[in-house]
């Protein structure tokens, strides 16, 4: 009698053509073999010796949540925030060029000298309401997107932020001083106009310009002012609108809790 040898399993297969065979072989061969990834050295996987030297540092986590795409009111709020400190910007580098440009040799004791002191006293007084504009609202912008996007609850948590006492004072106190600013700078111009036409000898031909310069400021201030007072009216006249509404959900919600059974959805 013939002894059949056993054949394995990749000749047998071979059989049934090349595509087979090669399927028959790679399912035979370890799963770790197969995906196993060399793996390469990497130079910059931990902090190298400068940068391990300063504070220690962390990243929040990065989650791709969709919701992150879509617009929210805070993200709308923040866009408007967003044009004020480019303007700010501007301003700060207006102020300091003045400041720096303005001539030193100020004889306090004349007219001329006050008046060119004084001009000066309100570039620096622009030049800090500007930069703080610049501080709170870019830290306020940087801080508020990165709690947007920090999970799930992302939206809850920037609003938290948005609507703390201290977050809302600080950003009030730097957009009122940003726009106290534009009429300081205006007056500040003026004396310095005057100050460079005194210097020339020609005071008659700066009365004009100093003092269509100084009513303009206070036109500025007039404008903000009205635009802070019609604000007011409207914000409270949305309230007063909305308040019979309101009080009247929550007069019904509370109605459907204190039945015996209670809620019923």
């Amino acid at each position: 009698s013939s002894i059949v040898q056993p054949t394995t399993r990749h000749t047998t297969l071979a059989a049934h053509g090349p595509p087979l065979a090669a399927w028959s072989v790679a399912m035979a061969m370890p799963m770790a073999n197969v995906y196993s990834v060399p793996r390469h050295p990497c130079e910059h996987e931990e902090l190298t010796g400068p940068l391990a030297a300063l504070p220690r540092s962390e990243s929040m986590d990065v989650t791709n949540d969709p919701r992150f795409f879509s617009n929210n009111v805070i993200a709308k709020r923040l866009a408007a925030f967003q044009t004020i400190s480019v303007v700010a910007v501007l301003m700060v580098n207006l102020s300091v060029k003045q400041m720096f440009t303005l001539q030193k040799n100020i004889k306090i004791e004349t007219a001329d000298g006050v008046v060119q002191y004084l001009g000066f006293c309100l570039m620096c007084i622009v030049f800090l309401l500007n930069l703080t504009t610049v501080i709170v609202l870019i830290q306020q912008l940087f801080m508020t997107y990165r709690l947007l996007t920090v999970g799930p609850c992302g939206f809850e948590i920037a609003k938290s932020y948005y609507l703390n006492p201290n977050i809302v004072t600080m950003r009030h106190m730097a957009v009122k001083g940003f726009f106290l600013s534009l009429p300081l700078f205006v007056a500040s111009s003026s004396c310095m106009v005057w100050t460079e036409f005194s210097h020339a000898g020609t005071h008659t031909l700066a009365i004009p310009v100093v003092v269509f310069l100084a009513v303009m400021s206070l036109v500025m201030l007039f404008i903000n002012k009205k635009h802070q007072s019609i604000f007011k009216e409207r914000y409270n006249m949305a309230k007063a609108h909305e308040e019979p509404l309101m009080s009247h959900i929550e007069t019904m919600s509370h109605r459907s809790r204190g039945g015996f059974f209670g809620l019923d959805v």
